[in-house]
């Protein structure tokens, strides 16, 4: 009896044992689920709505030479003087109270740093055309940033502290033509190479990226000639003046897009051609020049505008820059 008594208990641990083991008598252990991947940044929206917020601020884009002279001569502490001039240039003769940082380092952390994002940013380059450019890098980072117009040449007509030949301030005097000039897009933006965190790395890496692109920043006005005259179909000109000023006069085939438009409306240009932006004098064309460089678009300002085209207001001309105005302030070594 204790045989049997023993054999059926084996039994019965046996198939206790195999319910156990069988498929949905045992609760598994919940599985942890994955985290969804965080959505990768969207750089392009981002640097729109960076470069919206200075454009749609009704920015004054300059100061002019006797501005910065009474700045400088008040020691008016909400002002800080950055000249982007090569170094060896700025070692020839800078404004008194400037600090240098390469055209080329603008984007660089080292040269943000040397930055006072509380003060008001006065930037001096040669002519005016590259310190409009940095200026719209360091609006977009957050920075108030203007440029001195025409640069260190409206400052002192000495070429042995500009750095570079004084400008004449004479306009080729090539034409114009009234017939207005549509845009053939809407077209796709450029896909943005890099892959940034936010809307400052994004910033920073796209001006890096145009400086190892190692582009001229300007086109003479005889090239641009050059281009119209033999309806060069790789280059589109854009004309970013206001719409009554085109109107008078502007460029063969240049469409019109204000500058302070250009990141709401640059869709209107081909992606796969060259860019050429011109203004009145060189300066706003230098930011919508590089707006459009750090969108992916390859783009050249025409230098010192439509006052190197022609000056006759009357055609839609501009006066420009006069070398005889110039005040010659004083700099310091």
């Amino acid at each position: 009896m204790r045989s049997k008594r023993w054999m059926v208990a084996m039994l019965a641990a046996v198939l206790a044992l195999g319910l156990l083991a069988a498929p949905g008598c045992t609760k598994e252990a919940p599985v942890a689920e994955k985290p969804a991947a965080a959505p990768a940044f969207d750089a392009q929206p981002a640097m729109i709505e960076a470069a919206n917020e200075y454009f749609k601020s009704e920015p004054v884009p300059t100061i002019s030479a006797e501005d910065l002279f009474n700045v400088v001569q008040a020691k008016d502490t909400a002002y800080q003087i950055v000249d982007i001039r090569s170094a060896e240039h700025y070692a020839l003769g800078h404004i008194d109270g400037a600090i240098n940082i390469p055209f080329a380092q603008i984007a660089d952390d080292a040269s943000l740093g040397m930055l006072d994002d509380s003060k008001k940013i006065a930037v001096v380059c040669y002519t005016g055309h590259t310190a409009s450019m940095a200026n719209m890098v360091w609006n977009m980072l957050g920075y108030d940033a203007l440029t001195l117009k025409y640069g260190m040449s409206g400052w002192v007509a000495d070429e042995a502290i500009v750095g570079l030949p004084i400008p004449s301030g004479k306009a080729a005097g090539y034409p114009t033509v009234t017939t207005p000039t549509e845009a053939a897009g809407p077209f796709d933006a450029p896909e943005l190479e890099g892959e940034y965190a936010d809307v400052a790395e994004a910033v920073k890496g796209q001006t890096r990226a145009y400086f190892a692109k190692e582009l001229p920043p300007t086109i003479v006005v005889e090239d641009v000639n050059n281009l119209v005259q033999s309806k060069d179909a790789a280059t589109q000109i854009v004309d970013v003046r206001k719409a009554e000023d085109y109107a008078k006069g502007h460029v063969d085939g240049a469409t019109n897009i204000l500058w302070t438009d250009v990141a709401d409306q640059m869709t209107k240009l081909d992606p796969n051609k060259k860019v050429v932006v011109y203004c009145y004098t060189g300066h706003t064309g230098g930011e919508a020049a590089m707006f459009l460089n750090l969108m992916g678009y390859e783009t050249y300002n025409m230098k010192f505008g439509m006052s190197g085209w022609n000056s006759d207001e009357a055609k839609g001309g501009a006066v420009g820059f006069d070398p005889a105005k110039v005040a010659n302030y004083a700099t310091v070594k």
